[in-house]
């Protein structure tokens, strides 16, 4: 990505008239805070801005400005002039929850950004940078160069909240001094950090604390690989009466625990399927390499992918190309 790419996207949006941003699947911080930092511009600039996302929107989010304006259903959009369409923080195209080949047809021009290393360039414009801690950094990037009397409180608050949660509050190896530049510019808005921390970590169901020791209990620590790992299942949800987002976080309580190199969650979605979350506080270590093994990807320090089978055969087989990379 350099400056021309952002150029380019720039004068599209001055030029055109009709957006349509979406984001991936299992949505997160950064995928919400780069989607509705986009709308908010778009609409601060007198364009028609549509948002949409095929899940159910995390509990943790729900503060974000602009967030109760995402359609969760894509058939609703039927009727609206022919759009431009971001795809945002979706290293590809089988992460949106649409049929892709129909969403290409329907756009005026696709425009893929993201920050993911094996994004696989799906977009008539790719404006991918995996050297940034977030796709919300590129948004920012954007505003920053060609918009930047738009930004503001509502847009900073989203941008900062992509950056907050993708470089794990600020703790991983992509907080860069240009991560620090950026905050201490949002910050001149007005946002208050402990504010935003207290939204997304200190607002808990109840119910959660059952889940974490439930899973606590299922933790499994395989020495010899300095690997552990537990799991949720989807009727824990249920009998918990809890929201799939209910366990974000937990990856990193694993991650946390002293000598512990590899950490993994496997997360039932529904019978017989799975997605698993790994992270890594050791530099030396890969995940986004085990990942991308099971057809997923990410970072070095945090990758996840989706696969299918029962939760031991998925934790063996996870446990088994450990050992591989170690040379076992």
């Amino acid at each position: 990505m350099n400056i021309k790419d952002i150029e380019r996207v720039s004068q599209i949006i001055e030029t055109k008239n009709h957006f349509l941003i979406i984001t991936h699947v299992f949505p997160d911080g950064d995928s919400l805070g780069s989607q509705t930092a986009l709308h908010n511009l778009l609409k601060a600039l007198g364009k028609k801005s549509y948002m949409f996302c095929a899940d159910q929107l995390p509990y943790q989010y729900r503060y974000l400005p602009g967030i109760d304006q995402i359609r969760q259903d894509f058939n609703s959009f039927k009727g609206i002039a022919k759009p431009v369409t971001f795809c945002l923080d979706c290293a590809d195209q089988n992460r949106m929850g649409v049929h892709f080949h129909s969403l290409a047809e329907d756009s005026e021009i696709l425009i893929n950004i993201d920050h993911h290393i094996h994004n696989s360039n799906y977009g008539d414009i790719n404006l991918v940078d995996s050297g940034k801690a977030a796709t919300a950094q590129i948004i920012y990037d954007i505003i920053n160069h060609s918009f930047a009397d738009c930004l503001n409180k509502q847009i900073g608050t989203s941008i900062y909240t992509g950056i907050l949660t993708d470089t794990g509050r600020f703790q991983y190896e992509n907080t860069t001094s240009e991560v620090h530049r950026i905050i201490s510019r949002l910050l001149e808005f007005g946002i208050v950090p402990s504010e935003v921390y207290a939204h997304i970590y200190e607002n808990d169901p109840l119910n959660r604390f059952k889940l974490l020791e439930w899973v606590f209990k299922r933790i499994h620590y395989v020495q010899s690989k300095n690997f552990i790992y537990s799991y949720v299942l989807q009727e824990d949800f249920e009998k918990l009466d809890l929201p799939f987002s209910a366990q974000d976080g937990i990856i990193e309580i694993l991650r946390s625990g002293k000598g512990v190199k590899i950490a993994a969650l496997i997360k039932q979605i529904a019978p017989q399927r799975c997605k698993v979350s790994l992270r890594t506080s050791d530099k030396r270590v890969n995940v986004a390499q085990l990942a991308m093994h099971f057809g997923g990807g990410g970072h070095r320090m945090a990758a996840a992918y989706s696969c299918t089978g029962s939760i031991k055969k998925i934790a063996d087989a996870l446990i088994n190309l450990i050992g591989k990379q170690n040379n076992e």
